[in-house]
């Protein structure tokens, strides 16, 4: 058994803005209201129907379950979903095992990521800063805390990271995303999560691929035996 735990946005596929052209490119996900999200390029098509013949595929994305749906390619099993935060078995509900980890840890770090909310608010109102911020929340869990908007702002309210306010959290910085994770949104823990039952649900031990793009995907990626990145990518710039 080989089981492919994957990253999804530029990896196997990537938004209308990374390409020159987008003509003769398959639609791999939809926005809400029907619109095209993101494409997939010949050799991520080909990189999805080889890992999808031979493996068992397992999405490990930032993504809420919500824009999960929305991509087109179907994944029948496990996903792990919102930084990790939010864990699905194949019936879409949240892992019967996954779900008192949650239960236990979640009342704590809501009110951590409240008052972290209200103090990156005052502080982009008192600075001007052109960014909006909200708390994430997947199937009525708070998941993370999320900061979108001017990259230049971005870097400003990073560097000011609220002293003990944001201790704990793990800080993830995509593009023009700042987002400030709490312990259990975290796709290396999930994955380790479902390697645990993994080693036990199959009669052979799996043989396990991570796929990824960004440097926080390499956490994940190193609890699998072998990692494969894209030629363009975060970590390739960092290792070149």
């Amino acid at each position: 058994m080989i089981i492919a735990f994957s990253d999804l946005d530029d990896t196997l596929f990537s938004s209308p803005r990374q390409f020159d052209s987008v003509e003769g490119l398959d639609v791999a996900a939809t926005l809400v209201g029907g619109d095209v999200g993101a494409y997939a390029s010949h050799a991520q098509n080909k990189l999805l129907e080889m890992i999808s013949r031979n493996c068992m595929l397992v999405p490990v994305t930032g993504r809420r379950t919500g824009s999960l749906s929305r991509v087109l390619h179907p994944f029948n099993g496990d996903k792990i979903a919102s930084h990790g935060a939010i864990i699905l078995d194949a019936k879409n509900n949240i892992h019967p095992e996954w779900k008192p980890v949650l239960d236990a840890e979640v009342a704590l770090w809501r009110v951590k990521m409240a008052k972290l909310h209200t103090a990156a608010c005052a502080h982009i109102e008192a600075q001007g800063l052109d960014l909006r911020v909200r708390i994430v929340e997947d199937y009525g869990y708070p998941c993370y805390l999320c900061i979108k908007g001017d990259t230049d702002d971005l870097r400003e309210i990073h560097a000011n990271n609220f002293d003990q306010l944001a201790d704990g959290f793990f800080i993830h910085v995509n593009n023009r995303n700042l987002a400030f994770l709490p312990p259990y949104a975290s796709k290396q823990r999930a994955v380790l999560f479902l390697q645990q039952r993994y080693q036990t649900q199959f009669k052979d031990e799996p043989m396990y691929l991570g796929l990824g793009d960004s440097i926080s995907d390499l956490p994940f990626m190193s609890e699998c035996h072998f990692q494969i990145i894209p030629s363009v990518s975060q970590i390739s710039e960092k290792i070149t």
